[in-house]
């Protein structure tokens, strides 16, 4: 039997040029409610949501069972499309992750947002969403909480401690920039001219409370300490709340405050468990788990949090009863091979930081020549490549690639923080080995182990001896080739 989806549904065939028409509209209700210009678009308002509720009733969903060697196979089916008809399927069997996403506005709609994913599904999109009324989907979810055999929930400190050490000012930033913006364009540049005018205020008290410093140094000091407020509040905002658990049917988490999430991840979708830290986690004695997986909502080819900001007690408790096969490899090696990078690759390492930090010195000298107001600011920028350089060198006494028959362990870095993976043998797509030239003359390498998400997620070791790789079974083959 076909059902119609939830009435919210209209929202996603409302056309750009629905939003394009109601920005006048919404100007004249705040501004000009009298104005003929404005009230002119009025008529094609209506005329594109007319064709998006007739969009709507030509859409509908359902589940049908097929018969396969005796076996009955359930089938999840989509129709939609009012010029362009299309009929979409997806059976159970290969359904990766369930994903029910809440917010106020839904909520005061009584519906609920589900996505389900599959290992075909789009890089960007789900297989497939749906807007439903929240009373089944959420029955559903309930019934499977019930089930969970073990439980994680993570203490509000805890939390707290991981967004403060994973907060990026940079993100934060673009946050802010990409709100002011839309609502500059929804509400008129009279809105706007009174946002930046309490910018160039903010700007002024930064003036008056930068002692001694540089204006410039000071805007932009301001600017940055805002920025990771932002990321900050929606780090913490999207990991409040936190919980986690295991059941037959998979893993479940829960987060969230605002927008809160439900989401259940099969076996099947999960590729790998990673224990990775920043500088300050790690000098906190703090870690934070991540599942690999593939088909898991908008967060498609990243990391699922699984614990947040755990100390090493927490981790052997809770990973020994979520992952008892994978949980020992984080902690032992005692019955694996292993190799690491040889000891005279600090340098390699390093190199990169001190590079930047080489060139900041030139530009602070060329700046305090020239530009004296100016060179604080540029020596301020130090900050990054001496962060960094402590990475490498934690990178360095850490990193390692080790196995055994069914498991691969590997730990480095990737971005600002370290990981240590482990994920099965059969979750390994594709190893690709590279060589620069230098890298050739060397006799090193870097390994890139991919696990087949939709965004091509790997894990990246590098300075590897390619003679040492040959330790390896599932990397003898490849490194044996010249």
């Amino acid at each position: 039997m076909t059902k119609r989806p939830h009435v919210v549904t209209l929202w996603n065939y409302l056309s750009r040029f629905f939003f394009l028409l109601i920005v006048p509209l919404v100007q004249a209700v705040f501004h000009a409610p009298f104005s003929e210009v404005a009230w002119s678009s009025l008529p094609g308002v209506i005329a594109v949501a007319g064709i998006a509720c007739f969009q709507y009733l030509s859409c509908g969903y359902g589940v049908t069972a097929l018969e396969d060697d005796g076996r009955s196979l359930s089938i999840l089916y989509w129709d939609s499309g009012l010029f362009f008809h299309r009929h979409r399927i997806l059976p159970a069997d290969c359904v990766a992750s369930v994903f029910l996403r809440l917010n106020p506005i839904l909520d005061l709609c009584g519906a609920v947002q589900v996505m389900l994913d599959s290992p075909a599904a789009n890089a960007k999109r789900p297989s497939l969403t749906l807007l439903l009324r929240k009373k089944e989907p959420m029955r559903w979810w309930n019934q499977l909480r019930k089930e969970i055999t073990h439980r994680y929930a993570a203490s509000p400190v805890r939390v707290v401690l991981m967004a403060v050490s994973w907060s990026n000012p940079a993100s934060g930033l673009l946050v802010i920039g990409i709100l002011l913006n839309r609502a500059g364009k929804l509400l008129g540049e009279e809105l706007t001219r009174r946002l930046y005018g309490i910018y160039e205020s903010v700007n002024q008290t930064q003036r008056l409370i930068a002692w001694g410093l540089p204006p410039m140094v000071a805007i932009v000091g301001w600017l940055m300490a805002l920025g990771w407020f932002c990321a900050f509040l929606v780090q913490f905002f999207r990991y409040v709340f936190f919980t986690a658990g295991t059941c037959p049917a998979g893993t479940m988490i829960s987060r969230g405050l605002f927008i809160r999430s439900r989401q259940l991840l099969t076996d099947q979708a999960i590729r790998a468990v990673a224990i990775r830290q920043t500088l300050m986690m790690r000098l906190l004695h703090l870690s934070s788990v991540y599942l690999h997986t593939i088909g898991s909502g908008k967060e498609k080819g990243d990391r699922s949090l699984l614990m947040a900001a755990a100390n090493t007690q927490e981790l052997h408790y809770h990973l020994a009863r979520f992952y008892p096969k994978e949980s020992p490899y984080f902690f032992s090696r005692e019955r694996m091979t292993s190799v690491r990078p040889p000891k005279n690759t600090l340098l390699s390492f390093v190199l990169a930081p001190l590079l930047h930090a080489a060139a900041i010195f030139l530009l602070y000298a060329l700046f305090v020549r020239y530009l004296a107001l100016f060179s604080p600011l540029v020596l301020s920028l130090l900050v990054f490549p001496l962060y960094y350089l402590l990475l490498r060198t934690a990178a360095y006494r850490n990193s390692f690639l080790a196995e055994d028959d069914t498991h691969i362990a590997a730990c480095g870095y990737v971005g600002d923080q370290l990981f240590t993976a482990v994920l099965p043998k059969s979750a390994v797509q594709a190893v690709v080995i590279r060589q620069n030239p230098l890298q050739r003359r060397s006799g090193r390498c870097r390994v890139r182990l991919c696990i087949g998400t939709e965004k091509g997620a790997c894990f990246d070791l590098r300075h590897f001896r390619l003679k040492d790789l040959q330790k390896l079974s599932f990397l003898r083959e490849a490194a044996e080739r010249p």
